[in-house]
Parts: structure tokens; sequence; C-alpha cells
């Protein structure tokens, strides 16, 4: 996935391969249901694009705030590597971290695509299943 959800209303989220791990997928990457061809295809009504938007909204300072901290111990482990000394002990400890914050954020990434999946009719879901992902609009 390029990006962690997408786009909110001209605010991209950071890039990042979020929710993208191994054969874990809840739909298709980005915000598509503001696509309307793809939203068409699955027979999405508009009630539900807008319940998808406030379940986007409700969750995207969090994600954002979660990203940014996985970036700061990521961060802080290639200063460490990059140290003339290397303390094995710290870099591991830094791991850990850095770790506990991708665990998080990718946590909240797929509880965010839960919510937005429950928006979904049995039928809508899967017709999602199937279906490639949409193009850029």
């Amino acid at each position: 996935m390029g990006r962690m959800g997408g786009e909110s209303r001209g605010m991209p989220l950071p890039n990042t391969n979020l929710g993208n791990q191994g054969s874990f997928h809840l739909g298709p990457p980005g915000r598509w249901w503001d696509n309307k061809a793809f939203a068409k295809s699955i027979g999405l009504a508009p009630q539900q694009q807008h319940r998808m938007d406030d379940v986007y909204n409700a969750n995207r300072d969090n994600l954002v705030t979660l990203y940014k901290n996985l970036q700061h111990e990521e961060s802080q482990l290639e200063k460490l590597t990059r140290s003339k000394e290397l303390d094995e002990n710290q870099i591991f400890q830094q791991i850990d971290r850095v770790t506990a914050a991708r665990g998080e954020a990718e946590k909240a990434y797929a509880h965010m695509l839960l919510q937005i999946r429950k928006e979904l009719t049995p039928e809508q879901t899967a017709k999602l299943d199937v279906l490639p992902p949409p193009q850029d609009q």
C-alpha cells in the first residue's frame, strides 16, 4: 500500500507500507470509496461513503501521530547504527522500540480498515474482495 489510507481532502497521509504485510488485506489501498467508478461497481451508497469518511477522519490524526512516532524511532535506530561506537545493547533496545511503534501503527490502521469494511453489506464485501484495485481517478 503506497499510502496510509490515501488522502483526506488534500491532506496526504504519510507514505508507509502499513496494512500491506503478507496476506493481510481488508480492501484496496487508499480512499477507494472516493473512486466513483469503483464505488459504483460494488454498489456503494452515498450514505456509506459519508460514514466511511467519518471513520477515516476519526482515525486520521491518531494514525499520523503513530506514524510520526514510528519515523522518530526509526531515525533513532539509524543514528545508533551509524555511530562510531556501536552499542549492541542500545541498538537492540531501539529495535524493540521500532518494532513496538510499528505494531501500534499497524494495529490502529487495521482497526480503521475494519471499521470501514463494516460499512459494507455482505454482497459489497464479496465484490470488494474479487475486484482489482481501482485506478487513480
